[in-house]
């Protein structure tokens, strides 16, 4: 794709532009500002346009030189730019971000890319969104011939469905759905596209088309002033319309309308600080690759081998170690009636992404209510007998980069798409499921993730509260803050049926578990373009609402090996308070402190290697909060083997709040404060 870039005068030494020929210009700015520069920065302001962006070297870290920075954001202000910074430093010699964009108009991202280089800086790379034109197009579904033509054929499946044979039958029934979905899709060039108006509006518009129509044919000069006035009427309309519309959007955004929708899928690029799309992967040998079959087939090897299989040694406590006999265990899964089925169908949010073969669940506004009712027996039939159609285990999975938009497939973050009508099965099971797990009372208070009646807000006040506790009794305290590596998907499935089993979960539901985690298989797609099909061993698919609940249900047990903290968990994230024993000397407390907090890391390790369940170890961070100034003199980590020592923060974010030794709120009111100003800034 060609695109035409025209280059900038520009008479100050060390500054270049060029002017990149778009839908709308960008001009994109290249700067080095060192101490000694003959210019200043209002000199710069003249090469600024409406949209365009300023990449360099600036000598200057936005957050730690205060009045070197002070000068380069007052003058970013005045111009409208907005500093876009990447999450670690650029300099080989400091700690400090000098390297990075300012930007007007556009939402950018910025990241330091590690590689060897001669120079005394990383190279930073970045991803600018464009529009070029282009003969695009897009599609339409004629979703009322897709129902008429679903209630037609109805009947006919429901005398060819065939319980024995579920596989083949299931198969050819959404075959037959994503055949009929295509052949009701009708493509248009998107130049064509014109916006929804009223009917009473288009129908005026139209009679001035038709009068107009007539004025050319019989030359009426009278008929000519008549179409000059309603061609002004029915351009009032238009605005009164489209002014009223904007008013309605502004007005409802934060509502449960379906316009508010459509307001925030707007105005999201414009708020969100950086891009999840991700544009390129890095492979083993460190080469950038950009083609999207080649990105598939990187991404297909590494998840491969990350969703293999683990190796447990046996025999091992959750697998192996005699049952008990619980009331409980021959209790069947509930049937499922009609009303129940149309109600969670009725619930579910419908969205446009399809599954693996080629399925939207936004297809249910419009599938014939006679085809649930054949469908009703398959889910039936799926909980009595723990047999799913293999269909159900194929798994479409799209990556989202975790930061930047350039990583390695290791920062993906891998999303499941599952069959639709498998997610229809699985909330039902869900409801099942938590009833089971309410009744044996397994999952305990210190537990608010993916729970009803459990708040993330509750969960950071009681948190907090634990800690000002502790520290209104002159006590050193420590808070860990535990990062689970991939948690949900490094679920050990037979260790995970075991444990439920010994906990008195009943068998019927351990068997459809089972059969749901097991003998499933998935492809990567990257922009359309698709992998081989792989294995899955381990974990539970991203996009299923089982997952979490399966998750903590397996971990339920995991704060009472933790005996020598307060632990907070919110699904994966565990927080443990640990503090010195109240009553002595302050230095008694800390070695006190110390020896704690190597006892509850201790636990930790045993509870992670029993339940398969590996630490990040980078990413676990602790905090220290006491009436003493200073950080504590003594270092913590996992073991003596271990060489990576547990960082101690000034700062960390804790379930979306920043947390501070001193636990106030000065912290997270001064980067909220940030992040709107660079909000407005990209605006």
């Amino acid at each position: 794709m060609g695109i035409q870039v025209t280059k900038v005068d520009s008479k100050r030494p060390n500054v270049c532009a060029i002017d990149v020929k778009t839908d709308e210009s960008l001009r994109i700015i290249g700067v080095y500002a060192s101490d000694s520069r003959s210019w200043s920065w209002e000199e710069i302001s003249p090469l600024i346009t409406s949209k365009c962006v300023i990449f360099g070297d600036f000598n200057v870290d936005v957050f730690q030189d205060s009045n070197k920075s002070e000068k380069l954001l007052h003058w970013a202000d005045m111009n409208s730019l907005a500093p876009f910074t990447p999450d670690t430093p650029t300099s080989l010699r400091s700690d400090r971000v000098i390297d990075y964009a300012l930007a007007r108009g556009v939402n950018i991202n910025v990241q330091t890319y590690k590689c060897r280089t001669t120079s005394d800086h990383l190279p930073i790379l970045s991803s600018i969104p464009v529009s070029i034109k282009q003969n695009l197009t897009d599609k339409n579904v004629h979703w009322k011939v897709f129902s008429l033509f679903s209630e037609y054929t109805s009947s006919f499946w429901e005398k060819s469905w065939d319980s024995k044979s579920i596989d083949d039958t299931y198969a050819d029934y959404v075959k037959f759905l994503f055949l009929l979905s295509a052949r009701c899709t009708v493509t248009f060039p998107l130049n064509k596209y014109r916006v929804a108006i009223p009917a009473e509006v288009r129908a005026f518009m139209s009679y001035v088309r038709a009068l107009s129509f007539r004025q050319l044919r019989t030359k009426s000069s009278f008929l000519k002033n008549e179409v000059r006035r309603l061609r002004k009427i029915a351009k009032n309309k238009l605005s009164f319309f489209f002014s009223n519309q904007l008013s309605t959007m502004l007005r409802c955004r934060n509502t449960s309308a379906p316009i508010s929708a459509t307001f925030w899928s707007r105005t999201k690029r414009f708020l969100k600080p950086s891009s999840s799309s991700l544009h390129a992967l890095i492979d083993p040998a460190g080469d950038i690759i950009k083609d999207h079959e080649s990105m598939c087939e990187v991404a297909a090897n590494f998840y491969e081998d990350f969703f293999k299989e683990q190796e447990v040694v046996r025999p091992h406590p959750y697998t192996d170690t005699p049952l008990t006999n619980f009331d409980n265990t021959d209790e069947p899964i509930p049937d499922v009636s009609l009303d129940e089925l149309l109600e969670v169908v009725h619930m579910k949010r419908k969205k446009k992404s399809v599954d693996a073969h080629g399925i939207s669940n936004f297809m249910f506004n419009f599938l014939s209510s006679s085809n649930w009712t054949f469908l009703l027996n398959l889910y039936n039939c799926s909980f009595q007998s723990s047999i799913l159609p293999r269909a159900w285990k194929d798994t479409r999975i799209i990556l989202l980069a975790k930061k930047e938009s350039i990583c390695s497939p290791s920062a993906t973050r891998p999303i499941s798409l599952l069959d639709v009508f498998q997610k229809v099965g699985e909330k039902l099971f869900l409801t099942r499921f938590q009833d089971v797990l309410y009744r044996r009372g397994l999952l305990p208070d210190n537990q608010s993730g993916f729970r009803d009646n459990f708040r993330l807000q509750t969960r950071v006040i009681l948190f907090l509260e634990d800690v000002y506790s502790l520290m209104a009794n002159s006590a050193p305290v420590c808070t860990i803050l535990i990062d689970f590596r991939s948690a949900f998907d490094q679920l050990w499935y037979t260790g995970c049926i075991g444990k439920l089993r010994r906990l008195g979960v009943p068998l019927a539901y351990l068997n459809w578990i089972e059969a749901w985690l097991c003998n499933r298989r998935a492809f990567i797609e990257v922009n359309g373009n698709r992998s081989r099909w792989f294995n899955i061993g381990k974990g539970g698919p991203q996009g299923g609402i089982l997952t979490p609940c399966l998750f903590i249900a397996f971990h339920c047990d995991m704060g009472q090996f933790l005996s020598g903290c307060t632990s907070h968990f919110f699904a994966d994230d565990l927080a443990a308070i640990v503090s010195g024993q109240i009553g002595l000397s302050y230095t008694d407390q800390c070695l006190d402190l110390e020896k704690r907090i190597k006892l509850f890391l201790d636990q930790l390790e045993y509870y992670a290697c029993l339940s398969v369940q590996p630490i990040n170890f980078t990413k676990t961070v602790a905090l220290f909060s006491a009436r003493a100034i200073g950080l504590p003199k003594f270092d913590i980590n996992f073991d003596s083997n271990n060489e990576e020592k547990i960082s101690w923060v000034n700062e960390f974010k804790y379930l979306g709040y920043w947390v501070t030794p001193k636990m106030g709120w000065g912290t997270m009111l001064k980067k909220t404060m940030t992040k709107q100003i660079d909000t407005h800034g990209s605006i």
